[in-house]
C-alpha cells in the first residue's frame, strides 16, 4: 500500500513518469550500474550529512493516512529549524490560507493551538539537546544506527531518478509492545534531503495504520522572521498545561 501511494504521490508529482520502455530500461540500467555501489549506511550518512548542516528545512505536505478501510489526507506546510525548532501548520482543505491547527516546537516547550475550539496544549520538550530525525517523526537523529536496523528498499521507477528509500526497522531493545513499528524515509540524491517518509504500524488484532508524508516546495537555509519559533498564546484560549507531567 505504501509502494502504491509512493508512486501515486511523489513519482506523479515529483519524479515524472518515464515516456517510454526504452527509457525505463535505460535508466534501469544506469540503476544497475551506478546507485547500487552505495550503500545504505553511505545513503544514510549522506543524508545526516546534509540534515545537520541545514540550519533550517521547510516543506509544504501531504499526510495520507491509512487504517483499516479508512483514509484521510491533510495538508500543510512546516519549518523545521536546528536544534530542535519546529512550526507545522495544517490547513483547511478548501482554503490553504486557513491554518486548522497549529504546532510550535520552540526549544523548552511544544505547543499545539487549535483555533476552532480556541484551545492550546502545552508540553515540556524533554531533551532540548535532541535533534529528530525528522519534524514529528520522534525518532533521534543521532540514535538512529544504534536504535533501528537499517536497509534499502529497490524501486524501480524512483531508483533511477536517484531518490532511495530507507527502511528504519526498530531493534528489539527498542520494542515495548507487541505491535509492529517500522519507519521509511525516501532521500533524493545531490542535496540529499528528504522527499518524503513515513511510518506503519501493525497492530496485535491485526488491524494496520500507515503515514506517508509527502513534500514538495523544498527549501532549506531560507532567511526566516525572528519570531517564527515564538508562540503566543491567543487571547481568551484555553490552556492545558501537560507540561508538569
Amino acid at each position: 500500500m505504501i509502494r502504491r501511494i509512493f508512486r501515486g504521490a511523489i513519482l506523479k508529482k515529483f519524479l515524472g513518469f518515464p515516456n517510454c520502455l526504452l527509457g525505463v530500461m535505460l535508466l534501469s540500467v544506469l540503476f544497475i550500474n551506478s546507485a547500487h555501489s552505495q550503500t545504505v549506511d553511505e545513503i544514510f550518512q549522506n543524508f545526516k550529512t546534509a540534515y545537520e548542516k541545514s540550519e533550517n528545512f521547510s516543506a509544504n505536505f501531504e499526510e495520507t493516512t491509512l487504517f483499516a478501510d479508512k483514509k484521510s489526507v491533510a495538508r500543510g506546510r512546516f519549518i523545521f529549524g536546528r536544534p530542535n525548532l519546529l512550526r507545522k501548520e495544517y490547513v483547511d482543505r478548501k482554503d490553504v490560507s486557513k491554518v486548522v491547527q497549529l504546532t510550535v516546537l520552540d526549544g523548552e516547550y511544544g505547543w499545539t493551538y487549535t483555533p476552532i475550539l480556541n484551545q492550546v496544549n502545552k508540553m515540556k520538550w524533554n531533551n532540548p539537546e535532541r535533534r529528530e530525525l525528522l519534524p514529528g517523526i520522534g525518532a533521534s537523529l543521532e540514535d538512529v544506527q544504534k536504535n533501528y536496523n537499517m536497509a534499502l528498499i529497490p524501486d524501480e521507477f524512483a531508483n533511477p531518478k536517484g531518490v532511495h528509500q530507507i527502511e528504519l526497522q526498530p531493534k528489539l531493545h527498542m520494542v515495548s509492545t507487541n505491535a509492529k513499528e517500522s519507519l521509511q524515509i525516501w532521500v533524493k540524491s545531490g542535496e540529499w534531503l528528504p522527499v518524503q517518509f513515513g511510518y506503519k504500524t501493525e497492530f496485535e488484532d491485526g488491524s494496520r495504520q500507515s503515514v506517508i508524508v509527502t513534500l514538495t516546495q523544498i527549501e532549506r537555509d531560507k532567511e526566516l522572521a525572528p519570531d517564527l519559533f515564538k508562540f503566543v498564546v491567543p487571547e481568551d484560549a484555553e490552556v492545558i498545561d501537560l507540561s508538569e507531567n
